[in-house]
């Protein structure tokens, strides 16, 4: 399973970058979220949608058919084999600082792979 979160990695630190090369000063106010807390569950919510996307698209790949707990298992698993890499770290702090509520929407509303780079590609803009 690890060979294949190369793909999820991959876009992972390309995403990292179009939230923003420079993080905002730790001081600086939010004009697009109203809280910390609303900006950090947004990353946590854009980020669990990435690796069920992911997930699910190696599922179909493969072929594989799963249940509904399955495949709640199968994505846990991954999630936490890539945290425990380390995967995550620069998405969070690139998306913390640099997510916007556009882009959330955008990349929230992708049922495809393809369509979330795609979003988030055009919203980098």
């Amino acid at each position: 399973m690890i060979r294949h979160a190369a793909p999820l990695f991959l876009f992972v630190a390309s995403l990292s970058g179009c939230a923003g090369s420079k993080p905002a000063p730790k001081d600086a106010p939010s004009a697009q979220f109203t809280t910390e807390e609303q900006r950090m569950m947004a990353c946590l919510d854009l980020q669990d949608h990435i690796v069920a996307l992911y997930a699910d698209e190696y599922v179909q790949e493969q072929g594989l058919t799963l249940d509904g707990r399955e495949r709640d298992a199968f994505r846990s698993g991954w999630a936490e084999e890539l945290a425990r890499k380390g995967t995550f770290e620069r998405f969070e702090q690139s998306c913390f600082y640099g997510l916007t509520p556009g882009r959330y929407h955008c990349g929230m509303a992708s049922k495809t792979t393809d369509g979330l780079v795609a979003c988030m590609r055009f919203s980098a803009r």
